[in-house]
């Protein structure tokens, strides 16, 4: 489980990336470039939360990282996946398809319920090694 959160965290990680480089580069006449850096900065901020939190709990155990920080992360998980929903949604209703945001918001929702399921401890989310 906790292999499967960190693959999905660095996936949708990588793809911010590769679609941030791709819209300075292509510069497309349509492009929302506010909407786009509040997306990109929360799945940012929301998979570096999970990935160190992952690191932190695996290494120091939960002396240093405790509940509230649990809770914190979960959160940012609910908001990544209620992201990740609103792009899929907006792109089946919308007048025009983008293939990468279906591809991209189902990750962020996959993200956001793995976060969610391992951290409020709703699965059987071991963190010991």
């Amino acid at each position: 489980m906790k292999t499967a959160l960190a693959a999905i965290c660095a996936f949708t990680l990588l793809a911010t990336a590769y679609l941030t480089a791709s819209l300075f580069i292509l510069r497309p006449p349509r492009a929302n470039y506010q909407q786009w850096a509040f997306t990109a900065s929360a799945i940012v901020a929301q998979g570096v939360l999970t990935l160190t939190a992952l690191w932190s709990v695996t290494r120091l155990r939960q002396a240093i990282f405790g509940q509230r920080a649990r809770y914190l992360v979960a959160v940012s998980g609910v908001i990544i996946a209620a992201l990740g929903a609103s792009a899929v949604y907006s792109t089946f209703t919308g007048p025009h398809f983008e293939g990468y945001a279906i591809v991209l918001g189902s990750a962020m929702i996959v993200q956001g319920l793995l976060t969610v399921a391992a951290f409020l401890g709703l699965l059987d989310f071991s963190f010991a090694d």
